[in-house]
């Protein structure tokens, strides 16, 4: 943000700083473990009197000049200046903050380069005394080094006290300073033994090598059992935040876990194979196979401990974008654009012309120092080719939150939009599109006006969402149900509950399905119905519904539509695209991806069980018993990536048929009766908030339009809006705003109230919630079609004759009927 930024792509996401830093460490620590190597091996020359150990010891102080003076000291100086290019806020407090430190260990290493290069070049000129006590010079020089540095790297990692004392000696003696020295001081015994492997395979005395090779494998396998043990006790001091990056969190660390878990015992038994086994079997191929396994071995670990750090380079000080812990609550809700200061200026200001490139200086900013593009680490393009844009806004919104290994995005609302058209347009330009549902005209049932009976039916649900793919995994119970009552007309009308069968037949199914006698109505089971063909998207397939008397006499007829939809948006992030391309339908692709980050995030095996043919049902963990509640865990995870959306975060989800009843034709939203997605989700939370789950949910989530304590707790499916909220007393609403004043218990919910008589149910009128008369899709009318001739709730404007002999003058069934 406040320096000059190196625009990478393919070799970007750190990529120079990890393959520079790693190969300079593994050396500077051989140069440590070496260093005492040499001078050991030097004495046992001496104490054995072999010549052609010594003249060993001769040929391997060249190499080792060489390689950590030479090599070493060049890949430092290129460390430094990758750092610099690629992490200047992070290299400023560590200059900053180390100054003493840093002068301290150049004294340290001018001593070892003083000191080799005399050790190296008075070989003949020295007696041995005076030889071996400058070696051990050396290895004094080069430990210092190691301890100086280490406090510097720990630091990183783990700052400690220095957070609040800013002391420079709480800064070096951080909580992990001698664990970690301890590892790298056994790291590099190890790695002494794995390079001694290479220089000894060259000797030509058998004898003399086979003893070499013992040797180096003593050093190997000692230092390795002591890097493991202390690599142990390494993670065990780490903090409980850093911690749980390493072992829970973070999902890059996985692989080299495994990583760092194979190539120990195959260092391990390399060793023991090369030392005891066959020691005069080694060559030089061999060795190298294992000093390569020793970089591997300790790559690894390097890359766990930094993914320990994120998403900090120093952690709680700097993030991995550059930007200051100080700068990021300053920049709060501020532009970047406008605010960095290297941004070119016909960028400060977003517009139709230069999105793309807005967006490549915000990924610059904000994606380049973890991510590549089409690069050989951390490549962004197939990490995000799940993604729709809306997807991608929603994962940038809710970084740094539940998954921490990611910086906050820093900016406003529609940088973040832009960045993420730029991310999207690094792919494949994954879409799921779908087509225009099928217009398909459905002609309401026929009704004369003297028959003797009325047929009310209608859909339990406003709208059932399907995941149909082979039942891969369950959301719901399976199929939609039909509810209905029979009234025989007259003054007053009668529901009719005995004596009667009605039956319901999806058009289209050879199957028909009885409904079963209630409480003074009747229910189908659950229809498994779907909305399409392999040909046609067909939303809301009808249903003819049909009332029988005991000895089979047709009584009543009627028409309603089934509201079901199996375009869940669960693809705009998991991709998978749908089931029938352009029409719809959860396919096992997207359900797969969701398992796999829910075993990732939660340590299940749901992927395994993918493989055997299981079924995941999502509710047999989450039923509110240990684990939340399936629609608060959903809302409350959701919620924190779909922040400040409004409608928009419904309809990210949730099909667009969602609602279709005369609110969508007043104006309403999603958000009038449940509230945003924010406050939706703290109510179920709050309904919930014994269980661990809720409160770290909770700590993420912003309250938009109330206070947290204002916002009253509910229970999901039995606690809903009261259509009395606004509809105060029947009469005409004096407010849009139905959230936060839930129904007592499933007794009050719109699907199961009965008038005032306690006879006729609410939806028998009024239909599904959802799709209230008179509904913005025809299809949803049918009923008051065929009895009234337009789409009205029954009975509305004096039409009260489809259920009685003549019209009323008062309101039976509640106040504010609109009888005329």
């Amino acid at each position: 943000m406040e320096y000059p930024i190196w625009h990478l792509t393919t070799f970007g996401g750190g990529f120079w700083i990890a393959l520079i830093a790693t190969i300079h460490v593994f050396v500077a620590q051989f140069a440590v473990g070496g260093g005492l190597f040499l001078v050991v091996t030097e004495k046992l020359a001496y104490k054995t009197g072999s010549d052609e150990l010594l003249d060993y010891v001769k040929k391997h102080s060249k190499f080792f000049l060489l390689l950590t003076m030479v090599f070493g000291g060049g890949t430092g100086v290129a460390l430094w200046f990758i750092m610099a290019l690629l992490s200047p806020q992070g290299t400023l407090v560590l200059v900053r903050e180390f100054l003493f430190a840093w002068a301290t260990e150049w004294v340290w290493f001018v001593g070892e380069i003083i000191a080799l290069l005399i050790y190296y070049y008075y070989w003949e000129k020295m007696n041995r005394r005076d030889h071996l006590i400058l070696g051990w010079f050396y290895f004094i020089f080069a430990f210092l080094s190691l301890l100086t540095i280490n406090g510097v790297v720990s630091f990183m990692l783990t700052p400690g006290h220095w957070q609040e004392t800013r002391s420079f000696w709480d800064a070096i003696f951080n909580p992990t300073f001698w664990p970690a020295l301890f590892f790298r001081t056994a790291l590099c015994a190890m790695l002494a033994g794995a390079f001694g492997f290479v220089t000894a395979a060259r000797i030509k005395s058998k004898d003399v090598r086979c003893m070499l090779v013992r040797f180096c494998g003593i050093w190997t396998l000692t230092g390795l059992v002591l890097t493991i043990i202390s690599g142990y006790w390494y993670i065990g001091y780490l903090p409980a935040e850093q911690a749980l990056q390493v072992v829970h969190k973070s999902h890059r660390v996985a692989f080299f876990l495994q990583v760092f878990k194979y190539t120990a015992p195959i260092l391990l038994f390399g060793g023991l194979f090369m030392a005891i086994c066959a020691p005069r079997r080694v060559n030089f191929s061999s060795a190298m196979v294992m000093l390569i396994v020793a970089l591997i071995f300790y790559g690894s670990f390097e890359f766990i401990r930094e993914a320990g750090r994120k998403p900090y380079v120093v952690w709680g000080e700097v993030y991995s974008t550059n930007i200051t812990v100080e700068q990021a609550v300053k920049l709060k809700g501020k532009s970047i654009l406008k605010n960095a200061k290297w941004v070119p200026q016909d960028l400060r200001e977003i517009n139709e012309g230069n999105r793309l490139r807005a967006g490549e200086w915000l990924y610059q900013m904000e994606c380049a120092p973890c991510h590549a593009i089409d690069g050989p680490m951390n490549d962004i393009v197939p990490r995000t080719s799940t993604y729709t844009t809306a997807g991608l806004d929603a994962f940038i919104s809710g970084m740094g939150r539940i998954n921490k290994y990611m910086p906050e995005f820093m900016g406003i609302d529609e940088e973040r939009t832009v960045l993420a058209e730029y991310i999207h347009s690094l792919g494949s330009g994954y879409d799921p599109k779908l087509m225009v549902p099928e217009e398909s005209k459905i002609d309401p049932a026929p009704f004369k006006a003297d028959q003797e009976y009325v047929l009310m039916a209608w859909p339990l649900e406003g709208l059932r969402l399907i995941i149909d793919k082979d039942r891969t995994m369950s959301i719901s119970d399976k199929g939609s149900i039909v509810r209905a009552q029979l009234l025989m007309r007259g003054d007053p009308p009668e529901v009719v509950s005995e004596d009667v069968k009605i039956v319901c037949k999806p058009q289209g199914m050879e199957k028909s399905f009885e409904l079963s006698a209630e409480d003074g109505y009747f229910q189908s089971a659950p229809i498994d119905v779907l909305p399409y063909t392999k040909e046609a998207y067909r939303p809301l397939p009808p249903v003819d519904v049909q009332a029988f008397d005991a000895d089979g006499k047709l009584l009543a007829t009627t028409t309603i539509v089934l509201p079901v939809s199996t375009r869940p948006g669960c693809n705009n992030c998991h991709g998978g695209g749908w089931n029938f391309p352009g029409q719809g339908g959860f396919s096992a692709q997207t359900a797969a991806n969701i398992v796999a980050v829910h075993d990732r995030d939660n340590n299940t095996d749901f992927k395994e069980r993918f493989k055997n043919s299981e079924v995941i049902d999502c509710r047999s963990c989450h039923d509110g018993e240990i684990q939340l509640k399936l629609s608060t865990a959903l809302h409350g995870f959701h919620a924190v990536y779909l922040s400040g959306k409004s409608n928009d975060a419904c309809m990210n989800c949730h099909p667009q048929e969602s609602l279709r009843g005369i609110h969508l034709d007043a104006g309403m939203e999603c958000v009038n009766c449940h509230g945003s997605m924010e406050d939706h989700a703290l109510a179920l939370l709050k309904g919930e908030q014994e269980k661990t789950g809720a409160k770290v949910l909770m700590k993420l989530i912003s309250p938009v339009d109330y206070d947290l304590e204002e916002i009253n707790a509910r229970q999901p499916w039995e606690q809903q809006p009261d259509c009395l909220n606004c509809h105060v007393e029947y009469a005409a609403p004096d407010s849009d705003s139905a959230f936060n004043k839930w129904t007592e218990d499933s007794s009050g919910l719109f699907r199961n109230r009965k008038d005032e008589m306690e006879a006729v149910m609410c939806a028998a009128c009024h239909n599904a919630p959802h799709a209230i008369f008179p509904a913005a899709d025809e299809r949803d009318n049918l009923r008051p079609l065929q009895y009234m001739g337009e789409a009205q709730p029954i009975g509305a404007a004096g039409t009260c004759t489809v259920c009685h002999e003549e019209d009323m003058d008062y309101p039976a069934h509640h106040p504010g009927m609109g009888l005329e």
